[in-house]
């Protein structure tokens, strides 16, 4: 692997060529790579959080979890811009934008995403593909950029088969494209290299994903503490390791399935700490509906469980994450039962958290496609018809955007999806297409119960919310902490768009997609308000932040 220079902080360091800057900068134990307001690395290592800003060859606010390494780059931690008075610029030239006008645009390119495409395209249907990373295959099929071992991992194995079916369907692919806005009849604006893009399509499907929860404790932001996909990814892409000795906390199988592949990775899982209770004998029932509805599914959760036990690394039931503190070596994680009666401390290199997700429906959401809001797990659940297409005609959405549902299921419905577009657009489908189209409704059906009951068996309590120290800080972007936060509520404002006006929660680069759920937990469970889809923060465009030249283009091409 070939090697090239960069530069941080004006100190060399060498990296593999076609590392993004957040892992070459990992990979040389550099974890604070932002000041900017306090001191903040890598967090979700997927462009959603924007904590990992960096300045590179002059140009501020670049992701460094999304932006691919450069030879002989130099690189600084994100500074304070200043704001500069724009000068008249007389020799401007037009930049001009491409358009595009297909029968289907699908955004997200997971593993949802790419199975609509193939249906579709299947069909004969002109398809249009669009993601915001560099490689196809969300988080599941998570394509390598440099890691020649993971090739033998039987999701990138799968996802690789996947993606050159799609490209050799003829379908259309733009990667690194980020959707900033959408305005009326479907016409979708997005941004590629700094480049405008404009796509009118007859059909919109969204597979937009998820990305994980945020989980407040004491030194949830220093540097050092990321999130399971942030891990996965960094391992999975570049084959860098976050740490040698890593501290697992969160709840849900994924972090079992992450735990693993790190361990294999010839990390030192020191303990994972799982939120919910452990499974005994009287969860026959629901043991048994997984059995039933997913065997392959179940038995690969026992080998997790078996790869865990054999390496002997100990799990910590109905046990979560309290505190992180910085030691001289690393990071001191303290988890303790969801009771608060007994402590553990783990002095590691750095701290996994993985306690579910979020879904990805901000777009969907601002469409105004009707949403109905889920009591238990305090989130909004998009509406769609048996055809999957949402109350806004010629929308679908599937996978876990709608809701969280796992990757098994967004592959079938995209199948599904992609067929039912193709019909609805007057295609022929073939008879051997139909069949497949039942076979995944099918296994949907069952699906769906396994992930009920999966959800079930790893219900917990949301004992930490009540138990907050008054100094967490809340909403990362801002840096607002829980007294903040509990004194507006105890002055009467316990509304979502009240908190944010008085307390400026929600309002940083994240646009609330991290404090938002923390802060509807609070309300719900700490001040008994009842939640209903109106309490969400509202999506606004841009979608993402955005240059001011970006910007600055839109109104010189009207």
């Amino acid at each position: 692997m070939m090697k090239i220079q960069f530069q941080f902080e004006n100190k060399s360091y060498t990296a593999n060529s076609g590392e993004s800057v957040a892992s070459a900068l990992i990979s040389n134990k550099i974890f604070e790579i932002n000041n900017s307001m306090s001191r903040r690395g890598v967090f979700c290592g997927m462009g959603v959080c924007h904590e990992c800003l960096v300045e590179v060859n002059g140009e501020n606010n670049v992701r460094a979890c999304m932006r691919k390494l450069d030879s002989n780059a130099i690189i600084f931690k994100q500074k304070q811009v200043i704001i500069k008075k724009f000068k008249n610029d007389t020799s401007y030239q037009k930049k001009g934008s491409d358009k595009y006008y297909p029968d289907l645009l699908i955004i997200g390119g997971g593993i949802g995403g790419l199975s609509a495409a193939l249906a579709a395209s299947n069909c004969g249907v002109n398809t249009v593909l669009i993601d915001d990373r560099e490689k196809l295959g969300g988080q599941f099929c998570k394509q390598p950029t440099i890691n020649e071992n993971s090739k033998f991992d039987d999701q990138v194995i799968f996802g690789e088969k996947l993606i050159n079916k799609v490209i050799k369907n003829g379908v259309s692919i733009f990667t690194n494209t980020s959707v900033f806005a959408i305005f009326e009849k479907k016409e979708i604006l997005a941004i590629k290299d700094n480049v405008l893009i404009t796509f009118i399509p007859k059909k919109i499907i969204f597979s937009t994903g998820a990305y994980e929860r945020g989980y407040p404790c004491k030194g949830w932001t220093l540097p050092g503490v990321m999130t399971t996909g942030a891990m996965q990814s960094l391992l999975k892409g570049y084959n860098v390791l976050a740490g040698k000795k890593i501290l697992m906390c969160g709840n849900g199988p994924f972090i079992l399935h992450v735990a693993k592949e790190l361990k294999k990775a010839g990390a030192k899982i020191v303990a994972i700490s799982e939120k919910s209770n452990k499974p005994t004998i009287l969860d026959y029932k629901i043991l048994f509906h997984l059995l039933l509805n997913s065997f392959k599914l179940f038995i690969k959760g026992i080998r997790y469980l078996f790869f865990i036990k054999f390496n002997r690394i100990p799990i910590f039931y109905s046990y979560e994450i309290s505190s992180i503190e910085e030691n001289t070596y690393g990071l001191t994680g303290t988890i303790m039962t969801t009771g608060g009666n007994d402590h553990k401390s783990f002095e590691v290199d750095c701290i996994c958290l993985g306690y579910g997700f979020n879904s990805s429906n901000n777009m969907l959401r601002y469409l105004n496609c009707k949403h109905d809001y889920n009591s238990e797990s305090n989130c909004l659940v998009t509406f769609r018809y048996d055809d999957l297409q949402t109350t806004v005609k010629d929308i679908y959405a599937i996978g876990d955007c709608v809701k969280i549902s796992g990757a098994q299921v967004a592959e079938l419905e995209g199948n599904i999806s992609g067929y039912n577009v193709a019909e609805s657009l007057g295609y022929e489908i073939n008879p051997e297409y139909l069949q497949e189209k039942k076979i995944c409704e099918s296994k949907l059906e069952k699906l769906e119960i396994f992930q009920n009951n999966l959800w079930k068996l790893y219900k917990s309590n949301n004992y930490n919310l009540a138990n907050l120290d008054k100094e967490v800080e809340i909403c990362r972007c801002e840096g607002i902490k829980y007294s903040t936060l509990e004194n507006a509520l105890e002055n009467g404002f316990t509304s979502m768009s009240e908190l944010k006006l008085k307390t400026r929660v929600g309002m940083g680069p994240c646009q609330g997609r991290y404090c938002g759920q923390i802060v509807l937990d609070i309300l719900k469970h700490n001040y008994g308000v009842q939640i209903n889809e109106s309490d969400f923060f509202t999506p606004r465009i841009p979608f993402m932040p955005l240059n001011i030249e970006n910007l600055m283009e839109l109104v010189r091409d009207e």
